[in-house]
């Protein structure tokens, strides 16, 4: 399975950096400073559910994973169970990725579209057409030799805009004082209360159950235990991964508070200067550092980074999925390493443009961060239930397996729906924006965002 699984011949290091940007998409760093923006610092939390479900991954699940060796992480539920679990949690992990992906194309094509001008939709077409070309062309080595730069170019990227926007604000102390006087710092949110935004137990608690659903049981993920060379290597990658994902999340932060700190009086969402909350970073790039040689661009370097390292493994990934438990299985047919990768290139073209036609589709979501945390709530956490049933409670079976699995579905589906249908009778919980200094603006205006109300916790 070379093509897929790099041979199991990759060194650590590359693949932690590889696994870290894989979900650490445009989304991180478009969606987690609008959600600063909007509700302050509590969710700096979420860095330490990260570590600790990277931890429990590397010593509990992934060693296993690891003995078992297969290249589609669902081979185990057919395994364990019988093949209708392995089918169904598959095509619930392709649905996921599928929209995941699209969310992903998304943000940079807004990105583009509103620091270069250029229409949205050509945005999509064009970025779409080149990460599914790059995605089609080389393997699993290509696709974490790759990402290995674009970590860097991400890196980059974000501490450029921290660097010019604090000199522009007035530096750290200037910045968090702002910040601190609008309410955006903030870490003592204890409520128990569900409707409450964000509090230590949802960030740590819910959201170390969410993300050891993509350390433990994604195949993106585990496609990367296999291509390391050792298991110790293996568990070295994760924990790698988890304290560099939480780095870089706290300087998404840290933007998020210093763009608080220059709008603090005139908020351009407001004042109907851009059209989503999303788009704040980008406008604050172009308007705060846009006359800085070459911040601009390596800020979208360091977006489509993000996006690109993401669709090009969850391409690769689902390639595995759909050869491993599809076409072999139903076709009942063995592939050789040259026609697998053949049929694996196929497979990124043709899935590369169901995800420029799901962008439509994105499009009309809310934030692009809570659009993302609900979807892998309602999709993700089915799937990892099933697995942690195989594993930890041999006396499971098939059918348990499955009620579990559709019961928790139909829950997820219930709990989300239901948020959408009453999420406009619900009191939002953002804290307030003002255009009192904006120019032409008379009076204060405080606005209360309404978000997509979060199903679950929270991922990378």
């Amino acid at each position: 399975c070379l093509p897929l699984t790099a041979d199991g011949d990759m060194a650590m290091f590359p693949t932690a950096l590889s696994s870290m940007v894989s979900f650490l998409s445009a989304i991180t760093l478009i969606g987690t400073p609008s959600e600063i923006y909007i509700s302050g610092t509590m969710y700096t939390y979420i860095a330490i559910s990260w570590i600790l479900s990277a931890m429990i991954a590397a010593h509990v699940f992934m060693p296993k994973f690891r003995e078992m060796k297969f290249t589609s992480a669902y081979e185990y539920l057919e395994k364990r169970f019988d093949r209708t679990v392995r089918i169904c949690v598959s095509l619930s992990f392709s649905s996921m990725m599928l929209i995941y992906m699209a969310i992903v194309l998304y943000a940079p094509a807004l990105a583009l579209s509103q620091t270069t001008g250029l229409n949205i939709w050509l945005s999509v077409v064009s970025i779409g057409v080149i990460c599914t070309f790059y995605s089609s062309v080389g393997g699993m080595k290509a696709i974490i030799w790759t990402d290995v730069l674009q970590a860097v170019v991400i890196v980059i990227g974000l501490l450029a805009v921290i660097v010019q926007g604090l000199i522009t604000v007035g530096g750290f102390k200037q910045t968090f004082s702002i910040a601190s006087q609008g309410g955006r710092i903030q870490f003592d949110s204890i409520s128990f209360d569900p409707r409450t935004r964000f509090t230590v137990w949802s960030l740590v608690i819910g959201g170390c159950f969410n993300s050891l659903s993509t350390y433990g049981f994604n195949q993106t993920q585990i496609q990367r235990y296999i291509a390391i060379r050792s298991t110790r290597g293996a568990k070295q990658a994760l924990l790698i991964d988890a304290i560099g994902g939480s780095f870089i999340v706290l300087l998404t932060i840290l933007i998020g508070v210093i763009m608080y700190a220059y709008y603090a009086d005139c908020d351009p969402y407001t004042n109907k200067q851009i059209e989503h909350i999303d788009q704040i970073l980008p406008y604050f790039v172009m308007e705060v550092l846009g006359d800085k040689k070459g911040i601009p661009g390596i800020f979208l370097a360091c977006v489509f980074s993000g996006s690109l390292s993401t669709i090009s493994s969850g391409l690769n990934s689902l390639a595995a999925v759909i050869i491993e438990d599809f076409y072999k299985g139903l076709m009942s047919r063995q592939l050789s390493d040259e026609r697998q990768g053949f049929i694996s290139k196929i497979l990124s073209v043709v899935l590369g443009a169901c995800i420029m036609l799901l962008t439509y589709v994105v499009s009309h979501l809310g934030s692009i961060l809570n659009a993302t945390l609900s979807l892998f709530g309602v999709l993700e956490g089915p799937n990892m239930g099933v697995f942690v049933l195989g594993f930890l409670f041999p006396q499971a079976n098939r059918r348990g397996a499955l009620v579990g699995f559709f019961s928790s579905l139909a829950l997820q589906l219930w709990m989300f729906l239901g948020a959408q249908i009453t999420q406009n009778q619900m009191e939002s919980d953002s804290l307030p924006l003002s255009i009192a200094n904006c120019s032409g603006t008379m009076n204060s205006t405080l606005m209360n965002w309404t978000t997509t109300t979060m199903v679950s916790t929270f991922l990378k």
